[in-house]
């Protein structure tokens, strides 16, 4: 709990002082139900909240345009999420409340152009989102945006990065910490440069926080889980595959765009989950989820044979939940400290990162426009619902978003058919 601000939290709703008890420090933990990346600071994707009884839809908003990422919920309830290329403001009951729209603010091109990423915003508990935005590998930005409804899609401040962002931001203590090309990057609350950090990879992966709040830990494309000193940027360690790895930076033309980008098969491209006795848990392309110690040292590995491609969950059992590119779903655990799979599963989800209900199910969205739900104890599947497409072979059924909670009983997907949903 963030010490500076705990005594804040007496007005809050009840709901808003549940989430708040089972995520760690920062101020996303009183951003609202659900308010950041993978729900909190730590990016656990595990819910205090139980899933849908019955696995039906409950409403649907047409928001028109493909939603590639997941939502981030208020305090309130409200659901922030974008259809590429605009920003919606739903209501717990499925009305759109306003909208932004990036290309008409002139944070990107037209639509048609394609191209855009969109990570998920994060709430402040003033009412500041904090989303990035970017389109091609030319232009990005990170834009607060006032939510109260005094003031609704005004954007506060906005800071242009080289290149566009794949990655989610992180608060805390007022400062926006997010990942760029090349390194990391620190704001404050005027939108300025606090620090920055710089490396010769590319970052893709959300950063996750320490339970002590004193280092941030990301991915890279060097293969390495990289920790960082919250206050000033500097690198304390990195582990994983390292430089074996490694690759260069996106090549560029003479006017800064990039012409080419380069892959390599250790890429840690998804954000690391950390757990309360402060293991970061992180998967690679290379088809390993690793553990890391706090100072950085490796304490176990296991080869999942297959590149991992979502962001691990921790569940309060100690399971470790993460999907592979060819769409398993693996539970791992530390069995008297050496890694065993638990159980597994098909799952066809490839990029929708599990969460985990406080009822001991696991859901994932899949391509081909399912919502799957599995027992956390054994992997047995145990809901299912899927998702009507007019043209079965058209790409926007894929879900490549994860479920988030809206409360007891009700989570929300988006897919690339533009359809926000509620299931309860």
């Amino acid at each position: 709990m963030d010490k500076v601000h705990a005594a804040l939290w007496g007005g809050l709703p009840a709901v808003m002082l549940l989430t708040a008890s089972v995520m760690g420090p920062g101020e996303e933990s009183r951003g609202g139900i659900w308010p950041t990346y993978r729900g909190n600071p730590q990016r656990t994707g595990e819910s205090p909240f139980k899933g849908p009884a019955r696995m039906r839809v409950k409403w649907e908003a047409d928001l028109k345009h493909e939603i590639a990422a997941s939502p981030a919920v208020g305090p309130d309830g409200t659901i922030y999420v974008v259809a590429n290329p605009i920003l919606c403001a739903v209501s717990p009951d499925g009305k759109v409340l306003w909208s932004y729209n990036f290309v008409e603010g002139g944070y990107a091109q037209d639509h048609s152009s394609g191209g855009f990423t969109t990570p998920t915003p994060t709430l402040a508990p003033d009412g500041t989102l904090y989303q990035a935005v970017g389109q091609h590998e030319q232009r990005g930005h990170i834009l607060a945006i006032d939510t109260r409804p005094a003031a609704a899609k005004r954007v506060k401040w906005a800071h242009e990065t080289r290149s566009k962002m794949r990655a989610s931001p992180l608060l805390l203590d007022g400062i926006c910490h997010l990942g760029l090309p090349g390194g990391m990057l620190a704001l404050n609350g005027a939108g300025e440069p606090k620090w920055r950090q710089s490396g010769p990879y590319y970052v893709t992966s959300s950063p996750a926080l320490s339970p002590d709040a004193a280092t941030l830990y990301r991915g890279g494309s060097d293969g390495s889980l990289h920790a960082l000193d919250v206050a000033t940027g500097e690198e304390k360690w990195k582990a994983g595959r390292g430089e074996d790895a490694a690759f260069r930076l996106p090549e560029e033309d003479a006017r800064g765009n990039v012409t080419r980008y380069f892959t390599t098969s250790g890429n840690v491209s998804e954000a690391p989950a950390v757990g309360p006795d402060g293991t970061i848990y992180f998967g690679s392309w290379d088809g390993y989820l690793r553990a890391a110690a706090p100072d950085g040292q490796i304490r176990w590995a296991i080869d999942l044979k297959d590149r991992l491609t979502s962001a691990p969950a921790i569940a309060s059992d100690g399971r470790i939940l993460v999907c592979t590119f060819e769409g398993a779903l693996y539970a791992v655990r530390a069995a008297g400290g050496r890694p065993v799979v638990d159980w597994s599963a098909p799952a066809n989800a490839r990029y929708s990162s599990p969460l985990v209900a406080a009822d001991g199910k696991v859901y994932v969205g899949t391509l081909d426009g399912r919502l799957l739900a599995f027992a956390l104890a054994n992997g047995e599947k145990v809901g299912e619902l899927a998702f009507p497409r007019e043209d079965p072979e058209v790409l926007p059924g894929w879900i490549t978003a994860s479920p988030v909670p809206g409360g007891d009983g009700v989570l929300y997907i988006g897919g690339q058919d533009g359809v926000l949903r509620a299931i309860e």
